[in-house]
């Protein structure tokens, strides 16, 4: 481009646009963004709605902490930082992480070599898929 030539103002944010991209930041933002509007929307409707106290929230069980903290683990391991910062806000998840000693310990699972390769919702799934197909398979057995 020349000197004589000037650029859109729709041409540099697109061009703005796929740097960020390519450099992998315009996705950070993005969820970043999604994150702080969520938090934002969820501070309104406690102040919007008189009988909402902040302090009435019920506290989710130790059951869905420990489930959220299972897909969060499962989400980092593939590698999905940003869904996982949005989560951790929309969730309203306790900044201290769980070890995986800890959720195995929580989960009743005992981590081995094999299956610390894999996250632990994947473990818990594979093993759960491999009992209904011995069930199939012992049920198959006993109707023949």
């Amino acid at each position: 481009m020349n000197g004589n030539q000037t650029i859109s103002e729709k041409e540099l944010l697109d061009a703005i646009k796929n740097l960020l991209r390519k450099s992998g930041h315009l996705n950070k933002f993005q969820a970043e963004m999604r994150a702080k509007v969520t938090e934002i929307l969820q501070e309104r409707q406690v102040s919007q709605n008189s009988g909402f106290k902040s302090s009435g929230v019920p506290k989710p069980t130790n059951e869905v902490l420990l489930i959220n903290e299972l897909v969060k683990e499962y989400l980092e391991w593939n590698g999905y930082l940003y869904t996982v910062s949005v989560m951790t806000s929309e969730a309203a998840m306790p900044d201290a992480k769980k070890t995986r000693a800890e959720l195995c310990a929580e989960v009743g699972v005992k981590d081995d070599e094999k299956s610390s390769a894999l996250p632990l919702l994947s473990n818990i799934v594979a093993a759960y898929i491999e009992r209904i197909k011995r069930k199939i398979n012992k049920n198959k057995k006993e109707n023949l």
